[in-house]
């Protein structure tokens, strides 16, 4: 797991260090700051933590904000997210979230949900422009506060951009120095966007309307922890946001896994044409649901059926390493079709609890994998609600524990 991180590490490097050189900037000395020594360092850790709760929020206001503290003469020089046209439309993509969000409530899940999951795009793809469009200019301005030999682009038709260097116009510690605050920028904005956009894959998946309340305040309030804290002080909030930095750290790995779920689900769900064709339910995809022999929940695979009639499910951490594969506990079996994807269900003591779930692309399915994998029972789900039943999905879906048990009979006596 640790080598992965150095290599998804360097991966980020050198495609940063790629797209600095696919361009040929004309270079301009930035004016320096007249703050104190570090507040602009400080403010640029707030930054990223902020504009990585939430991107397009946080590219659209902080380019609104550059905006209208510059003279007019000199607007033509600022960024390009900069521009009224880039965060106009970042604030009315942002209002027309928040009309959903309202008028949303009262309507049915079959109408709300999908919009939700269509809100998960949205956040992938302002997560995208927020790191190629502010990480490198705001790396620039970290960066020049380190080494006072950095220099920013200054691109002729467009105005100011995001800084880059040339290797022939300044010394190697000035580049080395740009590249590593940059790289830096780069991880610390990916584990916490990792982290917070997993706020919106539980709201997107949450069956009650009061978790996907209390999901969007948390949400609210995070990114408010952020904004206070470096309103009282640039240092305090530079601290508060490192601290946000560090659980983030801890929590990728979880994050990462949720996010793979959340996305599958809800490609599924929006483009179930584009999903089915690759639906085998001889083989079906899976999600762990709850820990097994050391596998964490949430780890996506395959169920697979050898010729002596085990059951394995076959994954790859993180997607990529190399394929491992672990058996399905036996004893009875079922089925639950459930709302949006069915679940493989184990019976003990009189209590079935979720071992897998499968991706919506396999609702109608649910006979043949029974068929396939010798399941004794397929059944629909059955939906409780009240506060008992929302903690026990919450926890469910987060830590793969309690939940969704339903009494089925005993595997009959041979």
């Amino acid at each position: 797991m640790k080598t992965l991180r150095v290599v998804l590490l360097m991966a980020l490097f050198v495609a940063a260090t790629a797209a600095l050189a696919a361009t040929e900037p004309a270079l301009a000395r930035l004016p320096s700051s007249d703050r104190l020594p570090g507040v602009d360092l400080t403010q640029g850790i707030s930054q990223v933590t902020g504009v990585a709760i939430s991107p397009m929020l946080g590219v659209s206001a902080i380019g609104a904000w550059r905006y209208f503290r510059t003279p007019e003469s000199q607007r033509h020089r600022l960024p390009w997210f900069c521009h009224p046209a880039v965060w106009g439309i970042g604030f009315f993509l942002l209002a027309l979230c928040l009309i959903k969000d309202v008028f949303g409530a009262a309507a049915p899940a079959l109408i709300k949900k999908p919009l939700d999951m269509a809100e998960l795009f949205e956040s992938k793809v302002s997560a995208l422009a927020a790191s190629v469009a502010f990480l490198p200019f705001l790396a620039s301005q970290m960066a020049e506060h380190l080494d006072n030999g950095q220099h920013a682009l200054l691109d002729a038709p467009a105005g100011l951009r995001y800084a880059s260097v040339q290797p022939a116009q300044l010394t190697g510690p000035d580049l080395s120095t740009y590249l590593i605050v940059l790289a830096l920028c780069i991880a610390a904005f990916l584990v916490v966007w990792l982290t917070a956009h997993c706020i919106n894959v539980l709201i997107a998946l949450s069956p009650f309307g009061i978790i996907d309340t209390v999901l969007k305040l948390a949400k609210i309030f995070l990114l408010s922890i952020v904004i206070v804290s470096y309103a009282l002080n640039p240092y305090f909030g530079a601290a508060t946001a490192l601290c946000i930095i560090g659980i983030a750290a801890v929590l990728a790995p979880w994050a990462f896994r949720l996010t793979v779920f959340g996305t599958v689900l809800a490609t599924d769900v929006i483009l179930p044409r584009r999903a089915q064709p690759h639906a085998r339910p001889y083989e079906p995809h899976a999600f762990l649901a709850r820990r097994l022999n050391g596998v964490p929940v949430r780890t996506f695979g395959r169920l697979t059926r050898s010729a002596d009639g085990v059951t394995r499910f076959v994954y790859r951490p993180w997607l990529i390493l190399a394929q491992q594969s672990i058996d399905i506990p036996g004893g009875y079996r079922s089925i639950s079709r459930g709302i949006f994807f069915p679940s493989l269900l184990c019976t003990a003591e009189g209590r079935a609890f979720t071992l897998v779930t499968f991706p919506p692309r396999y609702r109608g399915l649910e006979a043949a994998i029974a068929a396939h994998f010798e399941v004794g029972d397929v059944h629909d789900g059955l939906f409780a609600g009240g506060m008992k039943a929302a903690r026990a999905w919450l926890g469910n879906i987060i830590e793969g524990s309690g939940g969704n048990y339903r009494a089925l009979p005993e595997a009959p006596a041979k």
